[in-house]
């Protein structure tokens, strides 16, 4: 009794289930330099809100980057000179627990789960410490406080005695 005869038809070799495999990655690379679809972006650039006196800030906060052994934020000038100085922001708000209302949040340059926007990173987002607690939204929020740079928290931005503007 031959292999045909007891397995069927004749089985792959090892040639036929290897090649596939082998060529794998040169197809992956093929796809690669042939260039991925652009991913969708607003008009206004990475950021979700158009640029005005609210949101300028955000791209000034984005400039920021890490350097030294520690990894540390460098600031540019225009950013140190806004340390202890008041601001005012908008941006989208990201609570920190459940709750209708919250007085301490972050404060993010794009809504969360934006296809279309700048990944979020410590450089777009800012704790907000805000006097009065203010709903919970997924609308933009203006907000006007005192501006500290590389606090303690994690990020590199906190808004301290933060009140919400109305436009």
């Amino acid at each position: 009794m031959t292999t045909s005869t007891r397995f069927g038809p004749t089985m792959p070799g090892r040639r036929q289930l290897l090649l596939p495999l082998a060529l794998a990655p040169v197809a992956g690379w093929a796809v690669w330099a042939a260039g991925a679809a652009e991913v969708p972006t607003h008009p206004a650039g990475p950021f979700h809100l158009p640029l005005d006196d609210t949101t300028a800030l955000w791209r000034d906060l984005g400039a920021v980057r890490l350097g030294g052994l520690a990894g540390d934020p460098e600031f540019p000038t225009r950013v140190s000179a806004l340390d202890g100085r008041p601001v005012t922001v908008r941006g989208f708000m990201i609570p920190l627990s459940d709750g209708a209302s919250h007085n301490r949040f972050i404060l993010s340059a794009n809504p969360m789960g934006c296809p279309a926007c700048q990944k979020p990173g410590p450089s777009s987002m800012i704790h907000v410490h805000s006097q009065i607690p203010l709903a919970a939204t997924q609308e933009p929020l203006t907000l006007a406080g005192t501006l500290r740079l590389n606090p303690q928290e994690g990020l590199f931005y906190r808004l301290d005695r933060a009140e919400q503007r109305w436009a």
